[in-house]
């Protein structure tokens, strides 16, 4: 793996060096001092994983993290740093791990671990985030839905998975307390449908009788990892939920109890 070090404290940039030499699963390791220094370097070389001190003049590791997935989304993020109180925010960027210094060196292997257990799971060429909003990347490139009533029918099909939905329930839930005509329907999940196939990405929807369901075994969800119990799923997520809809909130409360017990055990 190719890792980043990025503390403003010199003597720990080589405390880092020496703790990890002969990690057999580091290609290679640098280095740096100023976040813009690290950015600079990521924006011309690939990188796996990004150890970020938080505390740091003039661009902080959590403002730092945000730009390097910004040039690359899958970086893993470890936070390292003496203040705990980081830890919730750190996660809201998307963090893989977070450690508090002082730290050995099995607590460096085990965000290695992780890291790479990451790097081996299956790639799909989809990928959708709902926490807290969301976010869909075909082949890293992410598509520009707008705030549509096609993006909402396609977030609702997304939180119902394989059970998919019928015309009654989307109308229900897309037009709360109206009485839309059918077509009204019908033309938005058209638009949808010419949406999908512009992208290359319409096999994702499937019919079932009356039911319109997502083919989850074609996209890399972080909800349906949630809820099989992915443990790197659950401690990023921080109680939002596809926040702009109401009818996503049953299913909000469903993964805070999720998140409640992973913690409780």
């Amino acid at each position: 793996m190719r890792i980043i070090y990025v503390d403003d404290e010199k003597i720990l940039l080589e405390n880092f060096r020496l703790t990890v030499k002969g990690f057999p699963e580091i290609e290679s390791l640098e280095t740096f001092g100023k976040s813009d220094q690290a950015l600079a370097w990521a924006e011309k070389n690939p990188v796996d994983v990004a150890f970020l001190d938080i505390e740091m003049p003039f661009m902080n590791g959590i403002e730092l993290a945000k730009r390097l997935k910004q040039i690359d989304r899958n970086i893993q993020i470890v936070f390292v740093t003496a203040f705990g109180q980081y830890a919730l925010e750190a996660f809201g960027v998307d963090a893989m791990g977070y450690l508090l210094k002082p730290y050995a060196g099995e607590d460096i292997q085990k965000e290695l671990d992780k890291a790479s257990y990451i790097r081996k799971r299956p790639q799909k060429k989809i990928q959708i985030e709902t926490m807290p909003d969301l976010v869909i990347t075909v082949n890293g490139r992410t598509l520009r839905l707008g705030h549509t009533k096609q993006e909402e029918l396609l977030a609702l099909l997304i939180d119902r998975g394989e059970v998919g939905i019928t015309k009654g329930e989307a109308i229900a839930c897309l037009w709360e307390g109206k009485k839309p005509s059918d077509s009204i329907y019908w033309t938005t999940m058209s638009r949808l449908r010419e949406l999908l196939a512009r992208e290359g990405i319409e096999e994702i929807l499937l019919t079932n009788g009356h039911t319109k369901r997502i083919n989850t075994e074609l996209v890399d969800c972080d909800l349906y990892r949630m809820l099989q119990g992915d443990p790197e799923a659950i401690s990023k997520y921080d109680g939002f939920y596809l926040r702009r809809y109401s009818w996503a909130e049953e299913t909000n409360a469903q993964l805070n109890k999720i998140k409640e017990n992973s913690f409780g055990s």
